[in-house]
């Protein structure tokens, strides 16, 4: 049993967090009462902390949408040879399992590694030539019924 030095109350000697767990030594305040220290700092400085996530995850998003400029840059569609940035799209190749779309590890600001492997397994088309692709891939049925 260890008394807190916050709460003044006598607890288990688990209800205390490690301090140097090689050693065995804990922390002089209980895990409630370091949990509610850590709420009120982080309350108490909620702008500094969000400010500082919003000035990250810009660097992350710019990061990646540069990234994903220059790739579509280089590479035009392998089809028609469109270049407009604007209509090209990743269109994953044949039967590799993929994790997702791109623009979704994009948005959901994945690290550049995980998003450049996504890329490793697509191809880039422009949005018509990726639309006729997967028509014939799918066998879409209005492919099938004449106008």
């Amino acid at each position: 049993m260890k008394k807190c030095s916050r709460c003044k109350i006598e607890k288990n000697i688990e209800e205390f967090n490690f301090k140097n767990k090689a050693i065995g030594l804990r922390q002089l305040q209980c895990k409630e009462c370091t949990r509610l220290l850590i709420k009120n700092h982080y309350n108490n400085n909620r702008e500094y902390y969000l400010s500082k996530a919003k000035k990250r995850n810009k660097i992350l998003r710019d990061e990646i949408n540069n990234f994903l400029l220059r790739y579509l840059s280089k590479n035009p569609c392998i089809d028609c040879g469109e270049s407009d940035v604007t209509v090209l799209e990743f269109d994953h190749k044949g039967l590799i399992p993929k994790l997702k779309a791109v623009s979704h590890l994009k948005r959901a600001q994945l690290p550049l590694s995980v998003i450049q492997d996504e890329i490793d397994k697509c191809e880039v088309r422009c949005a018509n030539c990726h639309r006729r692709r997967t028509a014939k891939q799918f066998r879409w049925y209005k492919l099938s019924t004449p106008l």
